[in-house]
């Protein structure tokens, strides 16, 4: 099935021409249209959540800031990866940036860990679905959160899309990785309408081998074991293609009042009504101010070794597309020194990450001024 990123991670040559793509259409526009369109500050429709593991309790901060300022009640679509996706769902389902950051203070994260006899059956989930831990429980846990706004734990897209608009119920967008395929997937009303969103999002925080894969038939339906004949694909994190999914809604039908012109179909548009946020460490973020590609990182034993290559290898996979359009409307939030591992954080630890998303915010708009 082609997805809504397909033009974007399947077609090298495009990567490399996104930022003339923008630059073209931007000299397109009337001068003062150019004018008004660079100085105004735009009434945000979408939101996109970038993945970041237990760091994204950060996001909490950030959306009560945006609530806040009255940019929240205006988002009409939420698109998120992994943590991020976490996030986004809850908002598409209409909570509010206070009760999302209750429900994360008070839920135990390490309960994810799941899996019976954790060592022998660790080992057989690994050969069979390619993961140490089960999964099972966060499942349970966010469809539980999605039966108190709707009174049904097995929503669908379709059903989603069917209430957004009304009691703060919001479009959802989703990213997954298409192991079998080899490209990234956006889950949505518009790609897959049958599938459960508890499943995507189950499926977009599949840390590979960490999490068990999810096997998913082509109408999104997921299954317990593969299907014969290559019926069913292997799906994993979607932070593996598309960790930051901003560019979800760079697409006219997502813009408001026809703001930007039309143009060759293959061309790549900067939505200015899509806010971004991201997590990174302090260095990083410092390092993309000025636009100056990834910040050394120091190497010093084993881990340091593996996060050094684990940043390399993914990052500037997902950074490659991103052009300083895509930049300026991005928010970046400090990861406070923590990791991304799924562990025990103590309210002292949560109260940093949460107060870290609001600096970011705040950041964001001071700079904007």
């Amino acid at each position: 099935m082609t997805t809504l990123f397909s033009p974007i991670f399947q077609k090298s040559a495009l990567n490399h021409c996104l930022c003339f793509c923008f630059l073209a259409v931007v000299s397109m526009l009337p001068s003062g249209l150019r004018a008004q369109e660079m100085t105004s500050t735009p009434v945000y429709r979408n939101l996109a959540l970038e993945g970041g593991g237990i760091r994204g309790i950060a996001y909490g901060g950030a959306l009560l800031e945006l609530e806040k300022r009255g940019l929240l009640q205006p988002i009409e679509r939420v698109a998120g990866t992994s943590a991020g996706a976490i996030q986004a769902c809850l908002l598409a389902m209409g909570y509010r940036p206070q009760e999302i950051t209750e429900i994360t203070f008070a839920t135990p994260l390490q309960q994810f860990t799941d899996g019976r006899f954790l060592f022998l059956g660790g080992f057989n989930r690994m050969a069979k679905n390619y993961g140490w831990y089960r999964g099972e429980k966060f499942t349970q846990w966010l469809a539980s959160l999605i039966d108190q706004k709707t009174g049904n734990p097995n929503l669908t897209f379709a059903e989603l899309h069917a209430l957004a608009g009304k009691n703060g119920f919001r479009d959802l967008y989703i990213t997954g990785t298409n192991l079998s395929q080899q490209r990234a997937e956006v889950f949505s009303h518009e790609t897959y309408p049958q599938m459960r969103v508890k499943d995507a999002v189950r499926i977009s925080m599949s840390v590979p081998l960490f999490f068990q894969a999810v096997f998913m038939d082509p109408k999104g339906g997921v299954h317990p074991k593969p299907l014969p004949n290559g019926g069913t694909s292997v799906m994993v994190d979607g932070g593996l293609l598309a960790n930051f999914p901003i560019m979800v809604f760079d697409d006219q039908r997502y813009v408001s009042g026809g703001r930007i012109l039309a143009g060759p179909q293959e061309n790549r548009f900067i939505n200015p009504e899509t806010l971004g946020i991201r997590l990174d460490h302090d260095d990083q973020i410092a390092y993309d101010a000025e636009r100056k590609g990834l910040a050394p990182h120091q190497i010093v034993d084993l881990p340091s070794y593996m996060n050094a290559f684990y940043r390399m290898v993914l990052e500037n996979l997902n950074r490659y597309a991103l052009t300083p359009a895509d930049w300026d409307r991005t928010v970046s939030v400090s990861t406070a020194g923590f990791g991304p591992k799924v562990k025990r954080l103590s309210e002292k630890d949560k109260e940093k990450l949460l107060a870290s998303g609001r600096t970011g915010m705040l950041q964001f708009f001071a700079a904007c001024e």
